[in-house]
């Protein structure tokens, strides 16, 4: 031992007693070696530590790179790259390795530990020290689906707009970039307003209840199906006659002059208005409906989507029951695509090209409803109809994420009318689609923020990652809710300026990038 030495030397100094020097130079000898050869010992632990720490990196990367591995075949390669990678002999013995795999965030934990034996520490009963370690990794997966859901309001008018179609298109590049397989990597745009318009080249499909079996079609009417009563003649001579017909909104379309569809639609009712239901012939409540905002009554009050004549008078039903009105009527200061104002959904797509010209066309017109804008983004990602471009969610090698900005909140106006609000994609209020039939403002508001909070809940239950962008946002309680809608709060980012939306962006972009690059 190489302090032997100085502790015979100590020993023999105990014993003399020829003076105090050498009593207090032996009792002060045995702490200062230990306090030497204790520090040679810590020094060694801490080599330990850091050859530990690479051997559990190592370990980590070796099972990450692999997306189909039982715990047993991960805890093998794991300990293979340890040895490899841990000189024991010298370091000590590593022990109690524990590999964890999150199938839900896709991280792969590899935990441990390193017994080291002590030289002089032993001597007061300090024969080990233990250091840990524990190393996490993302487990890489080669393809990427990414949907951008953006706010395309009147608010985002002017350079706003400009700013954001920028941004999108740097995002864009990159990631196509950065694919060595253009194949690899799919992007979808969901621009939103008050509605999301999916196209006028799915009219008519059979997802969008041509045959009107929604319990929503013409809501506004009482149903699809009513009954109208038509009397003709006076007193005893009067006779009325009662016939079953059923509201259409693909008829209403098709009777008026020069109104097309314009490719948007309504939302299900709750909770398929957020929610990836498939839709069902055989469960009319998930079939999709197409918008269609019924001309409101000649009336001075606060109706704000008067179009046609009524061509009578009488109660608020029987001018909206006047269907003839739409027979050849041609709509003037308004119509039934009132809040129809976006460009269209672009699904998954590895065309570049065809992404960028989207992203160019987008505009900025209508009011925000932020929840429809994440239900559809939700749906782009899904492999089920309406859209099918997106792989299964079970697939490991599939990172599914969506990028969500808004520059405002949630709006719904209410109206001091027996309708109670304008028509939205959830209806009037009046019809209680929202979970109330308040004719307040704020009220409505706030029914649309609880339904983008399930909104991001449920996405992020899909297992989407979901990053959120607040840009020029004032409303700290909009901010709030965004960042709570991100998948953690470091994917959420408030932009201030158009210098700062191009950056968050850009780190959206590096983000994505190194989780399909980490192999």
């Amino acid at each position: 031992m190489p302090f032997q030495g100085l502790f015979n030397l100590g020993a023999r100094l105990c014993r003399e007693t020829r003076g105090n020097v050498a009593t207090i130079f032996a009792l002060t000898l045995v702490p200062v070696a230990l306090l030497s050869g204790g520090a040679v010992d810590l020094s060694q632990s801490m080599n330990a530590r850091s050859r530990l720490a690479q051997a559990l990196d190592a370990a980590a990367l070796a099972v990450g790179v692999n997306t189909s591995l039982s715990s047993s075949e991960a805890t093998g390669i794991a300990n293979d790259f340890i040895d490899a990678n841990y000189p024991g002999r010298e370091l000590g013995v590593v022990q109690n390795v524990n590999v964890y795999i999150d199938d839900e965030t896709d991280t792969v934990t590899v935990s441990g530990e390193a017994r080291v034996r002590t030289t002089m520490l032993g001597m007061i009963g300090l024969d080990y020290i233990t250091v840990h370690w524990e190393s996490e990794v993302q487990r890489a997966r080669q393809r990427l689906e990414l949907v951008m859901v953006l706010d395309n309001t009147g608010s985002m008018g002017g350079s706003k707009i400009r700013n954001l179609r920028d941004s999108a298109e740097l995002l864009t590049e990159i990631l196509f970039d950065a694919a060595d397989d253009p194949e690899d990597v799919k992007i979808g745009l969901v621009p939103f307003a008050a509605t999301v318009n999916l196209g006028t080249n799915y009219e008519r499909a059979w997802w969008l209840d041509p045959d009107a079996l929604s319990p929503l079609h013409a809501e506004w009417a009482g149903g699809s199906t009513v009954e109208i009563e038509t009397c003709t003649g006076r007193r005893r001579r009067r006779r009325c006659t009662t016939e079953e017909i059923t509201i259409n909104h693909w008829d209403l379309f098709d009777d008026l002059r020069n109104t097309p569809w314009g490719g948007c639609v309504e939302a299900r009712a709750i909770p398929h208005d957020i929610e990836d239901t498939p839709p069902s012939r055989s469960d009319p409540q998930t079939l999709f409906v197409p918008y269609f905002a019924p001309d409101e009554p000649d009336d001075d009050r606060d109706y704000s989507n008067d179009y046609l004549g009524d061509g009578l008078t009488g109660e608020l039903l029987e001018r909206l029951l006047n269907l003839l009105k739409y027979d050849n009527g041609r709509p003037s200061g308004g119509g039934p695509n009132m809040a129809c104002t976006t460009t269209p959904i672009t699904p998954l797509t590895s065309n570049r090209s065809r992404l960028l010209d989207a992203i160019n066309d987008m505009g900025a017109s209508g009011t925000t409803n932020i929840p429809q804008g994440v239900g559809w983004g939700v749906r782009v990602l899904s492999p089920q109809e309406p859209f099918t471009e997106g792989t299964s969610y079970d697939d490991r090698e599939i990172i599914k994420a969506m990028v969500i900005l808004t520059d405002g909140e949630n709006v719904l106006r209410g109206r001091s009318t027996d309708l109670r609000s304008d028509y939205s994609a959830y209806g009037f209020s009046v019809h209680g689609r929202l979970g109330t039939t308040s004719s307040s403002s704020s009220t409505l508001a706030d029914r649309l923020d609880n339904r983008l909070e399930e909104a991001c809940a449920y996405a992020k239950s899909q297992g989407i990652r979901v990053y959120t962008i607040t840009f020029q946002v004032n409303s700290s309680s909009t901010r709030s809710l965004m960042q709570d809608c991100a998948s953690n709060p470091s994917l959420y980012f408030d932009s201030p300026s158009s210098e700062a939306l191009e950056d968050a962006f850009e780190m959206i972009a590096g983000d994505l990038t190194n989780l399909r690059l980490s192999r």
